[in-house]
Order: C-alpha cells, then structure tokens, then sequence
C-alpha cells in the first residue's frame, strides 16, 4: 500500500507539473500576443503624436517667422522650449540635407550626420527618406533603452514651412519593452497571477479528484494479482471523498464499473474452474473406478469366464463415456470461427424435421410429445445460409437437452420464423420442464456450467457452450429464455437469411 501511496504521489506531482507548465505556457502566449499588438499599437500611437507635433510646430514657426518683432533669438528659445516639453529632437533642414539648427542630435542619427566646409549635413539615404514623405512618420529600430540590447524604435518626420527649402524634422525614441512591460504590470500582471494561482490550485484539486480513483484501481489490481478476487472499488465511496465531485465523470465511473465486473467474473471463473475440476474428476473417476474394479476381478478370477461378456459390455460403456468426454472438450476448442469453404444455403425445416425422426426413439421412450410451427421465406422452404453441419449440431443440442429435462408426458415446442425487416430466421425449442432460473440463464452458456450440479445425467456442461460458440462464430445471437407457452426453458437462435453479397460475388464473379 505505501508503495501504491508512492506512486499515485509520483503521478499526482507529475500531472500538477504538467498541468502547470501547460499554464505557464498559454502564459507566455498571451504575454507575446500582448506585446505585439501593444507594440503595434504603441508605434502607431507614437506615428500621428509625432505628425501632430511636427504641424503644430510648423505652423507655430511660421506665425513666429512673419512676425518682424520675434527675433531669432526668441524663435530659437521657443523651439528649445518645444523640444523639452515634447521630449524630442527639432531640426530645421534644408532641402539639400544642410541642417540649419538642432536641438539635440540623437545618438541613432549620428552616423548620419556629414560635415563638409562649414556646414553639416544629412546623408542623402537619410534626407532622401524623409523629404519622400513628408507630413508622415517614419520608423526604425534602434538599440536603446535601459536594458541592454533592448528593442527601441525611432520616429522621426518632416513638414515643409513656409520658406521654400526650409524644413523642420522632428526625431523621437520611443523604448518598446520599457513602454509595453509598464503597461502589462498595470493592466494585465496582477490578474494573470492571480488567475495563474487559482488555476493551480484547481489543477491540484482536479488533479487529486482524477488520481484517486486511479489509485483505487491500481490496489484492487494489485490485490487481484496476489489472489485475492474478493476486492470490490466502491464507487460511493469514491464519490463520497472526491473534492470535486463532479470530475468522477460516466467514463470514470464506468471505468471503475468495468474493472470491477471483470474481478466478478474473475471470481466467478475461478469458482467454477474448482467445480469444473471437481466435475471432471468426479466424471472421470466414476468409469475408472468402475474399470478397474471389474479389471481386477477378471485378472484374480473372481469373475468367471462365462460372465465376462456381461462386465466386458460395462467397460465399454465406461470407455465410450470417456471418450464422449474428450470429445465434448475437443471439439468445445476448435468453433470460435466457421469455414467459408463450407459456407452453404439450406432448408433449416427440412433438417429440423431429420432430427425430430432421428431421436423418435428417445421420444417414445418417456412419451414425449412434439409441437412443430415451421415457417416459410422461400416457397414452402425456409432458407437459411451457414455451414450446415454445425448447425445441425446446434439444434441438436438443443433438442436433445429438452428431451432430457422435459418429464415424462411432457410437451416440446419447436418453431422457425421469418422476420421481414430484421432479414432474419428465428429459431426456437422450448420444453415443458422446470426452467431456468431467472439469474443463470446467461451463465448456461457458459463452459462447464450445470444449473444443478449434483445431476449427473445432465452431462458434462458442454453443450449450450458449443451452441453459443458456433452461433457466434456465424455472426448471429443465442440465448435462454421462460416458456410462456409450457413453462419450462425456451432457446431461441438466429440465423442470416440469404447468402452475404461478398460470398455472392466470388461464387458468381
């Protein structure tokens, strides 16, 4: 048991951890999925500021420029004043790339910077990427930020004055991690974790109500295997200490229904392989004993030769019940499939009506009498396909074993009927006799049972088994029924009515 206890741990760790990871990951997930629309929605946030920035400025700058009594001096202060409060970097740019005044020159735009004789210029990629798109903004990736090596993006635009190769450019750095890790611990941080926590603590609770039953099972397998078949999972009981009850769902419960249905008949096969070997031993012992006993009184003379033919008809009696014995076992193994070679159409009446003649000598001897109802779905036939001596077998069987339990002056019934939707032939024999009870008329088909096993005249318990075995074998059903009609057991069987399409083809291709 510890190590059971041990191992459903192991599994209850392993499935938290999973399902953990499986969290972190849609985690993670959502955190990239909400970076990249925030980043999108950040640059472009940052695009129509920029362009807002650059017209206000522009038109402020040449309000300024046709007043005569602004100097240049004041022109100057206001753009550097606009600069800090906008937080970004003002250029006044002609249309050559001559940079006439900058507030600041950001470090990304250095390397295109040019100086020739005493001025400074933009280098033509740089200019000529900004002049082809004036009044929009532009971006690029630059390494900036508080971390190192950290996606920054650069916004910069440029709007005409009203001078006519003046321009004023307008640079702006805008950290993306920085900006988008801000906003994710405003808004999304904290009610991720929480849902993250609470999520676990479902998991381990879902966790716990799944592996408890699990470890129900793997101790009533493990007590199976050591012998004990009297185990049972209670599935109230489960229920009862599940935490959340409603994870022990149909599957599971129908799980924990079939493992212990299986240990039931687990149970029930070994009992009956203890009665079988009582059985067999019994009916075998009886003719042995019976040999050898009239052997020995040959060989030491106690029975005289004159009588020898009278004992040597009672071992031979003896044998052909071994025999029959071993032959019942033999051919019980070897009908789990038919032979299609042997596949055939024939009139099921036409053979039931051979085997009532057949047996006419075990009717009369307890004055039974026979009600037959055969019906038609051919002509004045009743045409039925399988292999026909197996099937005749079956009915055999059947017969026979009514014959058997129906008293004297008794009744059996034997019926055949066509059913026209199902395209099947129904098939039954009934007798008169005690019946079967309610709660063994499934287990009569099984190998070896007897409903009373103190009869020894009712056989060895093979035959309804070889019935089942070649009915099944055919595709069909068989089973065990009350009489309504003469009270006694009723075996009802069906058979497939034509030949199937496939087995039409191959013998007519």
């Amino acid at each position: 048991m510890k190590e059971s206890g041990k191992k459903s741990q192991s599994v209850l760790f392993r499935t938290t951890l999973s399902l953990a990871i499986g969290t972190i990951l849609v985690f993670v997930v959502l955190v990239l999925v909400f970076y990249r629309q925030t980043t999108v929605s950040l640059i472009s946030e940052n695009k129509e500021k920029i362009e807002t920035q650059a017209n206000s400025l522009a038109l402020a700058y040449d309000s300024l420029v046709s007043d005569p009594s602004v100097s240049d001096t004041a022109i100057q202060a206001f753009v550097n004043s606009f600069a800090r409060t906008e937080e970004c970097s003002v250029w006044f740019v002609r249309n050559d790339g001559r940079i006439e005044y900058s507030t600041s020159v950001p470090d990304f735009v250095r390397g295109d910077i040019l100086k020739a004789d005493d001025y400074v210029f933009l280098t033509n990629d740089r200019a000529l990427d900004l002049f082809m798109n004036k009044g929009h903004a532009m971006t690029s990736d630059v390494t900036n930020g508080i971390f190192a090596n950290s996606r920054s993006v650069s916004v910069s635009v440029a709007v005409a004055t009203s001078q006519d190769d003046l321009n004023i450019v307008l640079f702006n750095t805008l950290n993306v991690e920085n900006e988008v890790f801000w906003r994710l611990s405003n808004a999304l941080l904290l009610p991720i974790l929480i849902s993250f926590s609470m999520a676990l603590l479902f998991f381990s609770l879902m966790a716990r109500s799944l592996i408890r039953p699990l470890r129900a099972l793997s101790d009533a397998a493990t007590s199976v295997t050591k012998g004990d078949l009297s185990v049972r999972i209670d599935v109230p009981e489960l229920r009862k200490e599940s935490t959340l009850k409603y994870m022990l769902t149909d599957e599971i419960t129908n799980m924990v229904s079939t493992v212990n249905s299986m240990i039931e008949r687990l149970e029930r096969q070994e009992s009956d392989r203890k009665v079988f070997i009582s059985s067999i031993a019994h009916d075998l012992r009886t003719p042995l004993t019976s040999i050898k006993g009239f052997l020995s009184a040959i060989s030491d003379g106690t029975i005289p030769p004159e009588s020898y033919p009278k004992y040597m008809d009672i071992i031979q009696t003896q044998v052909a019940r071994i025999q029959e014995l071993i032959n019942s076992m033999t051919e019980a193994s070897s009908l789990s499939q038919v032979d299609p070679a042997k596949m055939e159409e024939f009139d099921i009446n036409e053979m039931i009506r051979d085997t009532v003649q057949n047996v006419e000598n075990l009717l009369s001897d307890k004055n039974i009498s026979v009600n037959v109802d055969l019906g038609k779905n051919k002509g004045e036939s009743m045409m039925v396909f399988g292999e026909s001596q197996l099937l005749y077998r079956v009915f055999y069987n059947l017969f026979t074993n009514a014959i058997k339990f129906t008293p004297r002056d008794g009744i059996i019934g034997i019926a055949t009927k066509y059913d026209e939707d199902e395209k099947k032939v129904y098939v039954s024999v009934e007798d008169s006799g005690s019946g079967i009870p309610e709660d063994k008329r499934d287990r009569v088909f099984e190998s070896f049972y007897k409903v009373d096993p103190s009869r020894t005249e009712s056989g060895f318990g093979l035959g309804l088994y070889i019935c089942r075995e070649i009915i099944t074998a055919h595709g069909e059903k068989i089973w065990a029924e009350k009489s309504e009609e003469l009270g006694g057991a009723k075996f009802i069987y069906t058979l497939n009515d034509n030949i199937p399409e496939e087995q039409n083809l191959k013998e007519n291709p």
